[in-house]
């Protein structure tokens, strides 16, 4: 038999068949192990001819509920592009008949942006559904495709003014690789504060992360002289994917909209990484509904909506 599928129960163990591809971060070993304090499990579908896996879930359990992920944007199924459908069918059973096992009443699984790898994305929306998930919610995301043209070609004109506008007041784009993180999440809740949002993460988790994995979750800024005008952490999902997770603008440079400037630095960052795709993230207010100026916003800027579905099943 060429694929077996095992299920690792204790997410701190070393992992004893890792994953046979550059895979999402969101699901690496050492993401999944800080999500939750709670009860963990990785199930796995693994080639037994290279000894490593081709398709994961990570679970975990929260009462009634199990769910996929505990603390990330996304979790889910991952699987490779050229795992057979059988396997594929064959996991899911296993998945589901392992989670009913552990005493949940539902199970939710939120999935990666579709554009990310729209092969599987729709066949995994229809193996779901076969088996009886629904769709519960769907979150538009904004990806914007990385080639060789230059950022400014590719914008609307009103956005082109503004970044030229960036640029002729001396404004700079950059990478910080050491960055202090107490600044950045004081900027970051500052402006979010001004602007009447709530930080989606503590500062002090958000310190966290920065801390562990200096190298997926990467901070750039746009700075006029020494004060700080736009930065975002992006994170890098994926070798050929970087999102911007938690972009911020000041207040006091609104007229500037460094936004622009700093998406045309990611932009010129993606190109020389060769970074295939740059996830802007999602369009939402305060409440986490929709908010259709964010939309505009960035659909100016070249991205493009990509639905990031999640998915539900009874028990």
């Amino acid at each position: 038999m060429l694929y077996r599928i095992e299920l690792d129960a204790d997410l701190h163990a070393p992992t004893r068949w890792p994953y046979v591809e550059d895979g999402f971060f969101f699901n690496t070993p050492a993401h999944v192990r800080q999500q939750h304090p709670g009860t963990g499990h990785t199930l796995l579908a693994v080639n037994t001819r290279t000894g490593r896996a081709e398709a994961r879930c990570t679970f975990f359990v929260d009462g009634r509920q199990a769910r996929s992920p505990a603390a990330a944007p996304f979790g889910s199924v991952e699987f490779t592009d050229t795992l057979p459908d059988t396997v594929l069918a064959h996991f899911l059973d296993t998945l589901l008949a392992v989670v009913s096992a552990s005493g949940v009443s539902s199970f939710r699984l939120v999935n990666y942006p579709h554009g990310y790898a729209p092969r599987q994305a729709q066949q995994l929306t229809e193996q779901l559904i076969r088996r009886g998930f629904g769709i519960v919610a769907t979150t538009a995301s904004y990806l914007l495709s990385i080639t060789d043209d230059p950022f400014d070609a590719r914008i609307d004109a009103s956005e082109r003014r503004r970044l030229q506008k960036c640029r002729n007041a001396g404004f700079r784009f950059e990478h910080w690789a050491t960055p202090h993180i107490d600044h950045i999440t004081a900027f970051l809740v500052s402006t979010r504060q001004q602007q009447g949002y709530a930080l989606s993460l503590p500062p002090d988790r958000l310190g966290q992360l920065l801390r562990a994995f200096p190298n997926q979750f990467l901070v750039f800024a746009v700075s006029d002289t020494v004060t700080i005008a736009a930065l975002t952490i992006a994170v890098r999902v994926r070798a050929d994917i970087l999102y911007s997770f938690l972009p911020a603008s000041s207040p006091d440079y609104h007229t500037y909209s460094p936004i622009v400037l700093l998406t045309d630095g990611l932009v010129g960052y993606c190109q020389q990484q060769h970074i295939r795709l740059l996830d802007l993230g999602v369009a939402l207010d305060g409440n986490h509904q929709p908010k259709p100026s964010l939309s505009r916003f960035k659909r100016r800027l070249g991205a493009q909506e990509s639905p990031r579905l999640t998915f539900e099943k009874q028990f």
